[in-house]
């Protein structure tokens, strides 16, 4: 485990990053306005983020670098959760009420915490698991997914986006341990140009999910770079410095911070409505983020030898 020192270094890594996905989904809402597709969306902003981080090859193996196919194996596996994070997410908005995948997505902290068990990184702790439970109650009264209860023909849209959120878990299980032989940058170039390649590869097969944007092209492609720095590029080294630093489910619940942060964004950049339940809801995600972290800071569910 890292020092403490180190631990607060990466949570604020991970809690830079989760704001830049708060600011992320207004971004994506506007975007999606001018007429572009989720696909077309995340395409861009992997390959601005792979032409950038493309920029620091100098420093992918210039002190560590994985060796044999098991290492090599969990770097492409994190690419892969990358590409399936995105396309799942894009088949739940399609099939399904936007709250579906909103709140869904958030299942991954249940199952980052169960593998932390599972590996015994830590044992059960009551606060912890109350911490993840507050965060998970919190997205569901901020998504409002409790409206979506009474239409039919949801079942799919609920599937993928359990499967988004089960990628989305594997990106925190492995980078940890990726990180012992890995350079943060070498690994977000991992993952931005693993994304681009998944990306390129279903709009070749799927065509139709490519949009003509007629006037908004321009305009689109222009704010395709502010989507590229804010979406893919920051979030993604910043969440591959911190990961190793914190460890998978500390990791997990900061990032989570994330909702507060679209929440606020979308009331004061878009105008939308700020209610009773989100504003419950975002207090309950912070005092979740709080309790874990404080928990962790104590070494509450820590083995004494991993310290």
């Amino acid at each position: 485990m890292s020092s403490l020192s180190g631990i607060s270094k990466g949570v604020a890594y991970i809690a830079i990053s989760g704001v830049c996905w708060g600011f992320h989904g207004v971004m994506i809402k506007y975007a999606l306005g001018l007429g572009a597709s989720f696909m077309q969306i995340f395409l861009v902003e992997v390959l601005f983020a792979c032409i950038f981080f493309s920029l620091f090859w100098s420093k992918f193996f210039k002190q560590i670098r994985p060796t044999g196919f098991s290492q090599w194996f969990r770097l492409l596996l994190i690419g892969l959760a990358t590409v399936g994070v995105g396309y799942f997410l894009f088949l739940s908005y399609s099939l399904g009420p936007v709250t579906i995948p909103a709140t869904l997505m958030f299942l991954y902290l249940p199952v980052v915490y169960g593998f932390s068990l599972l590996k015994r990184d830590e044992h059960l702790s009551f606060i912890k698991t109350a911490a993840i439970t507050f965060v998970l109650f919190g997205a569901t009264l901020t998504t409002q997914i409790f409206t979506t209860f009474d239409e039919t023909n949801i079942l799919a849209s609920v599937i993928t986006a359990t499967c988004a959120s089960v990628c989305y878990a594997i990106v925190f299980i492995l980078t940890p341990d990726v990180g012992k032989y890995t350079s943060a940058e070498f690994r977000s170039f991992t993952v931005s140009s693993i994304g681009f390649l998944g990306c390129t590869t279903i709009l070749f097969f799927e065509p139709t999910l490519w949009y003509d944007l007629g006037d908004n092209s321009l305009r689109f492609y222009i704010f395709a770079i502010l989507l590229g720095i804010v979406g893919q590029t920051m979030p993604v080294i910043f969440l591959m410095k911190g990961l190793p630093l914190t460890g998978s489910s500390l990791g997990g619940v900061v990032a989570s911070i994330e909702l507060p942060i679209a929440v606020f964004s979308a009331f004061i950049l878009l105008g939308e409505s700020l209610t009773l339940f989100k504003l419950i809801g975002v207090f309950l995600v912070l005092a979740g983020i709080i309790t874990y972290n404080l928990a962790d800071r104590f070494n509450v569910g820590r083995y004494p030898q991993i310290n």
